[in-house]
């Protein structure tokens, strides 16, 4: 309903099999599976949902599990997590949270709203910042205040994908990575980066 593209279609289907607990396995197993990943192997944590806690709190113990099993490793993920004194929620905790993470080397992107979001986002310097871009711009662009902001290579240029780019695993990147909406909510998404851009 608001925008998560989990909600719709093949992902969706995956996701209603992990939470009927039909597929899936416990964070402990999660854990070793990481652990046991090649060293320098790039992963990605959560196609859909977000860092373990409950509703807007990051479990900060069960995320820094997490971030020591990727050790040696490349693992990133997204969030949307609050963490702007604007924002309801326990934000101190999430903010220490997902900037431990990130020192440890399990990449947490914190996940804007819209270009001016991305900019308070960035300004926390508690990890790297991705965006979703208003309708019309689909080109690098700035932020407001002047960030650089590279459009996500994959959905521009033919033969890219997550995994040849690695950007949203670069946790000291200079840029903030811009996605184009995208899906069945893609007039959703884009309208909601307008009013926060």
């Amino acid at each position: 309903g608001k925008g998560c593209y989990g909600e719709g279609g093949p992902l969706s289907w995956h996701w209603s099999a992990v939470d009927r607990a039909d597929r899936g396995t416990t964070f402990a197993g999660l854990c070793d599976a990481i652990a046991g990943l090649p060293t320098g192997q790039v992963w990605r944590h959560n196609q859909v949902g977000d860092l373990p806690g409950d509703n807007n709190k990051v479990n900060g113990v069960l995320l820094g599990k997490l971030a020591r099993a990727n050790r040696g490793r490349r693992g990133f993920t997204y969030t949307h997590k609050p963490v702007l004194d604007e924002q309801v929620g326990p934000v101190a905790n999430n903010r220490k949270a997902i900037a431990a993470a990130n020192r440890e080397g399990f990449v947490v992107n914190l996940s804007a709203n819209g270009l001016s979001h991305a900019d308070k986002l960035a300004a926390l310097n508690i990890g790297p910042v991705v965006t979703i871009l208003p309708k019309g711009i689909e080109d690098n662009t700035t932020t407001p205040n002047g960030r650089r902001v590279v459009v996500c290579p994959a959905q521009k240029r033919d033969g890219v994908t997550c995994a040849t780019c690695q950007l949203c695993s670069r946790g000291n990147r200079s840029v903030i990575v811009g996605f184009i909406p995208h899906g069945a909510s893609k007039k959703h998404v884009a309208k909601m980066a307008e009013g926060n851009s």
